[in-house]
């Protein structure tokens, strides 16, 4: 297989387009992170060290599927294409998700919303 630079191929327009797209997705991201310590140590109750722990798991957790979601989309064939199933899906459970994890839980034990937190 021989390996092409496309860093060369793509003009700047498109380089910056791609950019700023990518841009808003990650702000999100980002300040959605941010936001998730503050709540889960301040609102539910969660000690620091245990929140930072299950945030952690939780980005160890993507780095080890994202990959295998990113061959299975690759390889899905489809009516409605190779992405559009998974972004369905993927939307649903994102909803789903939301709910589950900003409804706080009424346990006082640290070691009880802990295991919450890192399954949320």
């Amino acid at each position: 297989m021989g390996s092409k630079d496309f860093s060369k191929s793509l003009s700047r327009e498109v380089k910056i387009g791609f950019g700023i797209c990518d841009l808003g997705g990650n702000l999100f991201f980002t300040v959605m992170g941010f936001y998730l310590l503050y709540y889960l140590t301040d609102t539910v109750g969660l000690p620091a060290h245990l929140a930072g722990i299950a945030l952690m798991i939780g980005k160890i957790w993507d780095a080890v599927t994202d990959p295998i979601v990113g061959d299975l989309s690759d390889r899905t064939r489809t009516r409605w294409g190779r992405r559009k199933p998974w972004m369905t899906i993927g939307a649903f459970l994102l909803f789903f998700g939301m709910l589950f994890l900003f409804r706080k839980p009424t346990w006082v034990s640290a070691w009880a919303l802990f295991g919450w937190a890192t399954i949320a």
